[in-house]
């Protein structure tokens, strides 16, 4: 059987087509339609902060809003003058002076400081405690120069010897007796004084002797080669260290002033001692003084140790009074006298007894007669030592 031309398969192509064609035409209704609508829609305004455009084509008639309540315009900002950075002035604080963050304000005097700008500062009603010296500690003992030697600054006048053989007296163990001592500041100017270190009211009665033109010694107790004799209160002892000798020390010379030297009272073991006494000599330099050696026993080691320390020295020559009686002491005047003319010069040492200061009231009227001049203690180290 053969196949007609309504069974070849062109009929249903055909249909196919057609349908095709009727899909598209709906479509294309559907878009109109829809179209159509959308261009009914109204448009709203947009808000004054929007950012979104319409199309002029598009834009329908606004809708006008509901009456609402209206605020004043906000304050528009004044022109604010250019100003340093550290003085602006916002628009919202017209009276506050700031800059972001707040300045604080500096003085100029302390704006970029130095150690030397920043110094720390104590209030001056609260004073600064100064801390008292302890007693432990001992103090460096003053030191002289060649311009303020003690032993010069504080020497009597010198009087006129015109090469005749000069005598020095010395009145030693003053102080404990107020009666007698008080007769021996009385002797003429030139006689030497020497005072204890540890008798009372030694400023009163040192000042006497200086007012009446007296030169002026400490007598320094020292250790006697006897134990069972008492040297007295802070005497040097060969038995103790060098901080104790010089502390003690320190202690007699610190008892009054305006002396040329000390003198040892007994002494006899502490002389010989050539450590112990380079310990003093030592502090009598570095206090200008000079040193009198009593020569208590014939083996002292005072002026030759003195003299190896370059501190001015003298030795005794005569004692005016082991025997108290007043022909012993004449005698030991008269040995005084020979020791004058045979060395030019002569030193003797007494005390402030009865029988001594007697018989020297009547001696020392007769001086100038003999061809002898009085001098104090310093005019005869001077001598020694060829200074004058």
């Amino acid at each position: 059987m053969t196949n007609s031309p309504d069974n070849n398969g062109v009929k249903p192509r055909r249909h196919r087509i057609a349908a095709a064609l009727g899909v598209v035409v709906a479509l294309t209704l559907v878009i109109a339609v829809v179209a159509g609508l959308l261009t009914r829609v109204p448009t709203l305004q947009p808000d004054a902060g929007s950012q979104v455009a319409l199309n002029p084509s598009q834009q329908a008639q606004p809708i006008a809003p509901p009456p609402v309540a209206t605020l004043p315009p906000a304050p528009q900002p004044q022109p604010v003058p250019q100003q340093p950075s550290s003085q602006l002035i916002t628009p919202a604080q017209p009276q506050l002076q700031t800059t972001m963050p707040l300045p604080v304000q500096i003085p100029a005097q302390i704006q970029n400081p130095t150690p030397a700008q920043v110094p720390v500062q104590i209030p001056a009603q609260i004073p600064v405690p100064i801390p008292a010296p302890s007693q432990n500690v001992q103090l460096p003992p003053p030191v002289a120069t060649d311009s303020q030697q003690a032993w010069l600054r504080f020497a009597g006048p010198s009087p006129a010897t015109r090469d005749r053989p000069r005598i020095a007296i010395v009145i030693d163990d003053l102080g404990l007796d107020r009666a007698r001592t008080e007769r021996a500041i009385g002797l003429p100017a030139a006689v030497t004084m020497s005072f204890l270190a540890y008798a009372g009211n030694l400023p009163q009665q040192t000042a006497a002797a200086r007012k009446n033109g007296h030169e002026l010694l400490v007598h320094v107790p020292m250790e006697p080669l006897n134990a069972r004799i008492d040297m007295g209160p802070n005497g040097l002892a060969t038995g103790q260290p060098k901080e104790e000798v010089l502390r003690r020390l320190r202690w007699d010379l610190e008892r009054f002033d305006g002396y040329v030297g000390i003198n040892n009272h007994m002494g006899s073991r502490f002389t010989g001692d050539a450590e112990s006494m380079g310990w003093v000599v030592d502090e009598l330099k570095s206090r200008g003084l000079m040193f009198m050696d009593s020569r208590t026993i014939a083996a002292s080691l005072g002026a030759k140790t003195a003299a190896g320390a370059g501190v001015p020295y003298v030795e005794r020559d005569v004692f005016l009074d082991d025997d108290q009686s007043a022909p012993a002491v004449q005698a030991r005047l008269n040995d005084l006298e020979e020791t004058a003319k045979r060395k030019g010069t002569a030193v003797a040492i007494g005390h402030p007894h009865d029988a001594t200061l007697n018989a020297l009231i009547t001696w020392l009227t007769t001086l100038q007669q003999k061809g002898f001049v009085l001098v104090p203690l310093t005019d005869i180290v001077k001598a020694r030592l060829g200074l004058g």
